[in-house]
């Protein structure tokens, strides 16, 4: 299984738990193998060019399977000509923090605090075009404010800067940011879901928060390389959501903030190409390339 992210992420994190209970159910290790760089298309490319044997699989996201084709003018792989999904694993809300020393403690009061200082404030993210770059650019849209975006390499490197007061805010995933702010390290504003967190029930959503279109979620689904024989993908798709419904997966994930949601290779694709058809317009009109 290839994570195209760094050891730690919360990609990682989810992968070595899928990882585990698939080869489980196949009766084999799965081998957790990390290959990072260029916003995850890397790792995710060589999956895409991998023999069609389903020897190898790929833990893949929202920035992998859906944004990659916005942001990158040469990308060299395809979803669905490349590959090919097997199943979809869970939600992963995301959430926006603050400073804890920001003078607001609610959406409405943070809003009003940027629109006094049009400019003057930042946010940071994961790196350029990351889903967390474009919730910050999102959030500036819908809430008619204007920030400066500072990219990082990385979610740690810009957390340990919101801590520090050299951020204000910025947008990233529960797992990452959930002991941050049941230690009071960071204040949370709101989440990006349709619902509250069962993990963080006081917190909630950015839209009933007062910006009612904002809604968002990074996922994460299981993939292979297209051109798969039948029966293998099957197996594969049923590993999946073994893995997925198995109830240490449901609980663990539950315990990092993320929502279990265990989709076959068929509804998967179709959540692909609704997210497609929401964040394509918006990555456009932010004339964003990443090469």
């Amino acid at each position: 299984m290839v994570v195209p992210y760094s050891p730690g992420a919360s990609t990682d994190t989810v992968a070595r738990l899928v990882a585990r209970h698939m080869g489980d159910y196949l009766k084999q290790s799965i081998v957790v193998e990390n290959r990072s760089g260029a916003g995850g298309t890397i790792g995710t490319g060589e999956v895409a060019r991998s023999a069609a044997d389903g020897s190898t699989i790929l833990l893949g996201n929202l920035s992998t399977l859906v944004l990659s084709k916005f942001l990158f003018r040469n990308l060299n792989y395809a979803v669905g000509r490349d590959l090919v999904p097997l199943g979809h694993i869970a939600y992963i809300p995301n959430i926006l923090v603050v400073n804890r020393d920001v003078p607001a403690t609610n959406l409405r009061e943070l809003i009003a605090y940027l629109k006094a200082s049009p400019g003057r404030y930042s946010f940071g993210s994961a790196g350029q075009g990351t889903i967390m770059h474009l919730s910050g650019e999102l959030f500036q849209k819908l809430a008619g404010v204007e920030m400066v975006h500072v990219p990082y390499r990385g979610t740690q490197p810009a957390l340990q800067d919101l801590i520090a007061g050299n951020i204000m805010m910025m947008f990233d995933n529960v797992p990452g940011t959930i002991g941050l702010i049941q230690s009071n390290t960071i204040r949370p504003v709101g989440v990006s879901t349709d619902v509250r967190v069962p993990a963080l029930p006081g917190v909630p959503t950015i839209a009933e928060a007062g910006l009612s279109e904002f809604v968002n979620k990074s996922w994460f689904a299981v993939c292979t390389r297209a051109g798969i024989a039948a029966t293998a993908r099957a197996e594969l798709e049923s590993a999946a959501l073994y893995a997925v419904n198995h109830p240490e997966t449901k609980a663990r994930l539950t315990d990092l903030g993320a929502i279990p949601a265990p989709m076959n290779g068929s509804d998967t694709e179709k959540l692909l190409k609704s997210e497609a058809d929401y964040w394509e317009p918006f990555v456009k009109s932010l004339n964003i390339t990443l090469d």
